[in-house]
């Protein structure tokens, strides 16, 4: 709960504002419990949504591109959370819940929160098509992360675009880029 408290403590969100927002509950052992995989694919999406109200306000107050929006890290801090939750036997292989995650993935509004997303894709064996991948790794918000999953689903096809990506600014996705490419020789 600490972690959390200085989680929030960042942006002057209290415990109660927190918990309104829907994170807290995640913690909640008895509320987790209470859900069934369509509550949860349901709360993904409506929670994600909700959270959008905060687009406004970065970090700071005021919007720079190199910060991230209230919104985005609250997002990405859910994304987090969900895959200590989906590993429960109960939430396993549910394509309601994928579903839902796929959806919030595939959402630009949600920005750079989506990278924990794209990162469950390829924790939990989530199935993305070739073309849903290709949109995706020309989001700069999101494709470094998406490269991760790639190497984790072992998914070919993508040699082309790794070989333009390794010439990427961004030193540790021209890593993970060149990480795909290595071992998609063995796939």
């Amino acid at each position: 709960m600490y972690e959390f408290t200085l989680f929030l403590s960042c942006w002057n969100v209290s415990i109660l504002d927190a918990m309104k927002l829907g994170i807290a509950k995640l913690n909640d052992e008895e509320f987790v419990n209470s859900l069934t995989e369509e509550d949860l694919a349901n709360l993904i999406i409506e929670w994600c949504e909700d959270w959008l109200k905060y687009k406004e306000i970065s970090m700071d107050g005021l919007y720079v591109k190199s910060l991230w929006y209230r919104f985005e890290t609250i997002i990405w801090r859910f994304g987090a959370d969900l895959k200590t939750i989906l590993k429960r036997e109960k939430f396993k292989k549910s394509q309601l819940i994928e579903k839902s995650i796929i959806c919030v993935l595939n959402d630009k509004r949600y920005g750079k929160g989506r990278e924990t997303f794209a990162l469950l894709v390829g924790d939990f064996k989530f199935h993305l098509s070739q073309k849903n991948v290709n949109i995706l790794l020309n989001d700069e918000d999101v494709y470094g992360h998406v490269i991760i999953s790639l190497r984790k689903l072992k998914m070919k096809g993508f040699e082309e675009k790794m070989t333009e990506i390794i010439n990427s600014e961004k030193g540790w996705i021209k890593s993970e880029a060149k990480k795909y490419l290595d071992k998609s020789t063995s796939w």
